[in-house]
């Protein structure tokens, strides 16, 4: 076809350049026709475009028009002034329309798949130019640095839409053949926001990539998956590691009143047992399966074999929008671990060591022998006068003085029992990670050692050193692979390992022998080294020096491997935003205790008839360690599959569109035990957001589980969710000042729950075969006696349960995010509601005389439990001073609804409208004083005795003027068992607050 061009000096590259400006994300054909009328224009496509421009640069407001309607826009310079300054407000769904606002008349425009032309009505021909130059290519050089000038290794450039593309090499240059005017050039490195350049026949461009801002601030971990902090509808707290970080071995005691809506509780300190058992947002079930669920990478771990150090963030899930995916096992909340992973970077070493001191928060103060003495001297004469009669014998004046100047400490011994114990105990950590990678593979490795003593205060012996003692070493291998450019290959594996000692009899047995004893009992040791002892009622011995440094020890070791595998697999080639996600793992833990024991010969004294001292023997020792014995061994293994279909794209710049279909299922053998625990799982989510002001996300859980037999075993649990983020609407602009963020979020969903307080297969009646003897004749002997046949009888064990089902707990949550101030203050608050029913119980209420060896399970019970929880952040910069004030607040109060119950002679006794755990107890109405009492004193030895007055409640033991008075609950005069109520007492804890500050400069 014949060109005829009237303005030929448009060819000329110093007055023509072809702007290709938008997003693009498939490659686009070129324009293919030209238009022959100017006045004639196609735009078959429709856009929702929302515009304001005040006093904007022509350039920059035909680029945004671009980037909103996800469109190229070519044009010459020469055609368009791109620096004059227009002010506009534009709103239409037709972008003809909206050229014609900023350009003004005189313009002609065609569309052509994915590209709009721009010429003045004269000049038509500036499409057959902008088509010429769009076919010539061009090479690009240039360099990629980052914030402080350093060179960029490894980054992609590459031609959106395409698969051309290069990497910058060790200098962090690069050259881009090929290149047209109609290309957007991308630049992407991990950890760094992609930059985009539209082409505009440039021989260099030089770009400095900016690091990500997308990070634990602008996303949460969710179930499954990550989501944008501002998308978010659920109930969701995350922090960070370094707010977890406290020189202790286990990470369960360092959430205590880190989080909203957790409460933790610990038991012991004793060095590897002192895990802290935590709830979220309390507990809503009096039968089994109160814990949350806790996933490390999103594999079912204990939270206590990963250290802080391997943490990138640390996630609470709370109300059933965000745990409902998890089906029956999300039912009391879900904590999600991330571990760290590698990065496109130098390599970087961070080594920590750290040192802390532990002392126990309060000891009490124990009286001496002398002071012993002579308060037990007080009660006895003032109970059974002086002298003493019966069995009570106070100490003469001769026994006092000689406790008081302890000049004899066998016969009359002064034991300092809490010497046992250490005013402090020390621990350490040292950690080692290395992070860094290239563009193709990243890696995080770590490693760690932790180490703490017991609070006994041992003594060491040539074989052994009898004092608690831990250390732990854990390892962590974290490889990310881009296999190609849309496939990615995770590689995980980590261990632990953990060392334990202590001593042979039972810590807490020593701990409470240590406070048992009145210090004149025995001495620790006699003067001259014997080992002392004190016989027991029930024959035993109980000195705890000997427990402790003479009774032998313990050695135990835990050992776990933890592998995952994860492939990643895009599948743009259908859709954009679309990928395929594989993974599994396999993990496997053993552990092990040997015990060396031994027993020292050990003597009481006392004075013989000649008035001498002599050692009388308790027991006769083996002194000698016994060969190592094995006291327990266990194991167990997990394999955990999961599959998933994920789905996330923007369309129009306002439509965030988001979806998840996933399959799972795990599988747990413990060594000894039968049949290996199993579990399957489809999960299924699908969320909508528009322009960033409201959100709507619905999911479901299907899962299956072994307690409950067919046409039950199935439980589906739905969940919706919905926010409302208001502080993005235009009648908030202006606001931004003062409320910079304002979100509303409501969600309701149904969970469940199978656990059966261990119980496996409880749908399944059994029978009892041993059941006893029954005679059946008589044999007769050789010699003419005999002997009963007796045969065994068999009986039903367990009632079988076939219609046995799911608990199920139906959330409900409201919850506000206000950011003001710019930020400095942000805050959120939830309150909450979970109605749990049909909860999984063995019946009170079936008699003995029904022949059942166990009460049938049922689902029966109702439990209700509400509250609130929420956080705030205040920050504030004075001079160089940065300031932070954190806090947070939790309060959850339960209460049984329905509870199977015979029913009490007191309505005050009933379990059924108590909260969980709380138990029956004396309700406390003060102390007794003198004036409650009348009373008597014998003149011959000065005893006192005592007799409430009368209208006073009759306690079932003798009480005195000190003791606890109780109120009368039934009205009858009387104190007894029946009188018990409940408490009040509030099992765990049902409120938890903390306030925290930190500076720096």
């Amino acid at each position: 076809m014949k060109k005829n061009h009237s303005m030929p000096f448009l060819l000329s590259k110093k007055y023509i350049k072809a702007l290709l400006i938008g997003m693009l994300t498939f490659p686009s054909s070129p324009i293919l026709a030209e238009t022959t009328t100017p006045e004639i224009s196609f735009f078959e496509q429709s856009y929702s475009l929302k515009l304001k421009f005040n006093n904007e640069t022509l350039g920059n407001a035909i680029e945004k028009l671009s980037q909103q309607a996800n469109v190229r826009i070519i044009y010459s310079n020469d055609q368009v002034q791109t620096q004059k300054r227009i002010s506009a407000n534009i709103q239409t769904t037709d972008i003809q329309e909206a050229l014609r606002i900023i350009l003004g008349n005189g313009y002609v425009f065609k569309q052509e798949n994915n590209y709009i032309s721009i010429a003045k009505a004269k000049n038509s021909e500036t499409f057959e130019i902008a088509e010429q130059l769009q076919q010539k290519k061009h090479s690009v050089t240039g360099l990629l640095t980052d914030a402080d000038g350093n060179p960029i290794i490894g980054a992609t450039i590459a031609i959106k839409g395409t698969t051309h593309g290069v990497t910058t090499d060790v200098d962090g240059r690069y050259i881009l053949n090929n290149v047209t005017f109609v290309d957007v050039i991308e630049y992407r490195y991990i950890g760094y926001n992609t930059e985009e350049k539209t082409y505009k026949g440039e021989e260099s461009i030089n770009i400095r990539m900016v690091e990500s801002s997308v990070g634990l601030e602008d996303v949460v971990v969710i179930g499954y998956g990550q989501q944008k902090k501002e998308s978010v509808v659920s109930s969701i707290n995350t922090i960070s590691a370094k707010e977890l970080s406290m020189p202790t071995r286990s990470l369960s005691n360092n959430i205590a009143g880190q989080i909203a809506g957790v409460l933790a509780v610990q038991r012991t300190g004793e060095p590897g047992k002192d895990n802290s058992e935590f709830w979220i947002r309390g507990i809503s079930s009096f039968a089994g399966g109160t814990s949350p669920l806790v996933l490390v990478d999103g594999v079912p771990r204990s939270m206590n074999d990963i250290t802080v150090d391997e943490i990138e963030s640390f996630t609470v899930l709370k109300d059933a929008s965000a745990t409902a995916v998890y089906g029956a096992e999300g039912a009391n909340g879900v904590v999600l671990i991330t571990s760290k992973r590698g990065s496109s970077q130098k390599p970087t070493l961070d080594v920590r060591a750290e040192f802390g001191i532990a002392k126990p928060t309060r000891l009490p103060n124990l009286a001496n022998s002398y002071e012993f003495a002579q308060l037990y001297n007080e009660a006895a004469w003032e109970v059974a006068g002086v002298p003493a009669s019966g069995f009570i014998n106070p100490y003469s004046d001769h026994d006092l003085e000689m406790y008081r100047t302890g000049e004899d400490p066998d016969l009359y011994p002064n034991a300092d029992f809490l010497s046992l114990l250490k005013d402090q105990t020390f621990n350490q950590r040292v950690s080692l990670n290395l992070r860094g990678g290239g563009d193709k593979v990243r890696y995080f490795v770590s490693g760690s050692f932790y180490h703490e003593d017991g609070m006994f205060n041992s003594q060491s012996t040539e074989d052994y050193n009898a004092n608690i003692g831990l250390s732990r070493y854990n390892i962590r291998s974290n490889i990310d692979i881009d296999v190609t450019k849309t496939t990615l290959l995770a590689v995980d594996i980590s261990g632990q390992y953990t060392d334990s000692h202590n001593p042979a009899v039972e810590t807490q047995t020593i701990f409470n022998n240590i406070f048992n004893y009145a210090p004149n009992q025995f001495p620790l040791r006699f003067s001259d080294g014997t080992f002392s002892e004190y016989r027991l009622y029930n024959g035993g011995t109980g000195n705890p020096y000997n427990m402790l440094n003479e009774s032998g020890y313990t050695d135990g070791w835990y050992a776990n491997l933890q592998s995952k595998l994860t492939l990643t697999q895009k599948l743009d080639f259908i859709t954009e935003g679309l990928n395929i996600k594989l993974s599994g793992s396999f993990d496997a833990d053993y552990n092990s205790k040997t015990k060396r024991t031994k027993t020292p010969t050990s003597y009481m004294m006392q004075l013989n008839d000649a008035g001498e001292k002599e050692y009388i023997q308790i027991n006769e020792g083996a002194p000698n360690l016994t060969d190592h014995s094995e006291a327990s061994k266990g194991g167990e293994k997990r394999v955990y599959l999961e599959a998933s279909l994920n789905y996330k794209r923007i369309f129009n710049n306002v439509h965030d569109v988001s979806g998840l279909l996933l399959y799972m299922q795990k599988e747990r053998q413990t060594q000894g035990s039968g049949l290996p625990y199993k579990k399957q799982s489809i999960v299924a989510r699908g969320s909508y957001g528009y322009d960033n002001r409201y959100m709507l996300e619905g999911s479901f859980g299907l899962t299956g589980s072994e307690n409950f037999a067919e046409g039950h075993r199935y439980g589906i649990f739905p969940a919706v969710g919905i926010a409302w983020y208001a502080s993005n609407e235009k009648f908030m602009k202006g606001t931004e000042d003062i409320i910079n963020k304002l979100k509303i979020r409501a969600s309701y969903g149904i969970t469940g729950n199978d656990n059966v307080g261990g119980t496996r297969f409880p749908y399944r009646g059994s029978l009892k075969t041993d059941a006893g003897g029954y005679n059946f004749g008589f044999n007769v002997g050789a010699n003419g006696g005999g002997t009963n046949d007796q045969g065994k009888g068999i009986i039903e064990n367990l009632f079988a349960a076939p219609f046995l089902s799911w608990e199920i707990e139906e959330k409900k949550n409201i919850g506000f995010d206000l950011g003001l101030l710019r930020g400095r203050i942000d805050m959120s608050v939830d309150f909450f509601k979970n109605d749990r029913r049909d909860i999984l119980m063995q019946r009170k209420t079936v008699s003995a005389v029904t022949g059942f060896r166990q009460s049938p399970w049922q689902n029966f019970g109702k439990v209700t439990n509400k509250g609130l929880d929420g956080n705030i952040v205040v920050k504030q910069s004075i001079n160089n001073v940065n300031l932070s004030f954190r806090g947070n607040f939790t309060y959850a109060k339960n209460k049984i609804m329905e509870y199977d119950e015979v029913s009490p002679r007191y309505e005050y006794q009933r379990y059924t409208g108590q909260s969980l755990k709380t138990p029956l107890l004396y309700i406390a109405d003060g102390l007794y004083t003198a004036d409650d009492f009348i009373i008597t004193e014998n003149p011959e030895n000065g005893s006192k005795s005592y007799s409430l007055k009368e209208g006073l409640p009759v306690p079932s033991a003798a009480v005195s003027p000190g003791d606890i008075k109780y109120l009368d609950l039934n009205g009858d005069g009387k104190i007894p068992e029946l009188g018990s109520a409940g408490s009040g007492i509030k099992y765990p804890i049902n409120m938890t607050w903390t306030l925290g500050v930190e500076f720096g400069f």
